[in-house]
Formats: C-alpha cells, structure tokens, sequence
C-alpha cells in the first residue's frame, strides 16, 4: 500500500509518521489572510467530513466563508493539527476555532446561541482555503 505524505498547504512543514498530528504554537495562517480568501468566497470543502457539514447544516459557500470570517475575527484559535483528506491521501496542516453566534431559530422563534466550530487550512498556492470541518459544537 502506497502512503500519501504530500503537504497541499501553505504550511512549510512535514506531516506526521505516527498518530501525534497536533503542531505547536499557532494559529499557522494570519488571520487577515483567510479574511481576504473568504471575502473572495475562495473556499473549497476539501474533505468528505465538510461537505456533509455543509449538507447537514444547510450551508452554502458564502454562508461557510462568513463563518470563518466570524471565527478568525470573533472567535478564538483552539488548536492547529495535521489532517488527512482521505486514507492514503494528502495532508494539510490546519487552524480550528470556535466561535459562539447569534442565530435565528425557527423552531424556538427566537435567537439562540450556537457555538460552531471550524478547521481550515490555507492551501499550497495560497489562493484558496481548504475546509476540513464546519459544524455546531458537539456534533
């Protein structure tokens, strides 16, 4: 079996050979950087585990690019570890956040504190954030 240790983020480093995939310090990506990218909508759901966020949660594009925004803006930086796309695929190293919002219930019909949590990195040409994971703490 072939293994996939091809870094497709910005961040300069190596990913891990064995299970420890935390990376000290951080956050790895400026946060005036991701603003820019999400202010552009340049965001691609580069896991499976993302898109059936987006899919479960409802969100689109643009709804996701103001949920970063939110996140490296409002929220705070909880960590940044390596992620696999897939088993045997490439790795991106990647900045996670939480961040409490405000939202409209309509089931409640009244706001309602949510507090999301997303995992993103920057990908190697810089233009484009890669989502690893967007949804409500705790699910």
């Amino acid at each position: 079996m072939i293994t996939s240790k091809r870094n497709v983020s910005a961040y300069e480093g190596i990913p891990p050979e064995s299970d420890d995939r935390k990376i000290p310090g951080g956050p790895l990506y400026a946060p005036e950087h991701v603003v820019q990218l999400v202010r552009d909508e340049a965001l691609t759901l580069w896991t499976r585990g993302a898109a059936q966020d987006a899919a479960k949660w409802m969100m689109d594009i643009p709804a996701l690019c103001q949920l970063v925004e939110k996140a490296v803006t409002q929220g705070h930086h909880i960590g940044s570890e390596w992620c696999r796309q897939r088993p045997n695929g490439p790795w991106a190293a990647s900045d996670a956040y939480k961040v409490t919002i405000s939202e409209w219930n309509p089931y409640a019909r009244r706001e309602l504190e949510t507090t999301w949590y997303v995992k993103f990195s920057i990908a190697l040409t810089g233009s484009v954030l890669l989502s690893v994971s967007n949804h409500p703490e705790g699910c």
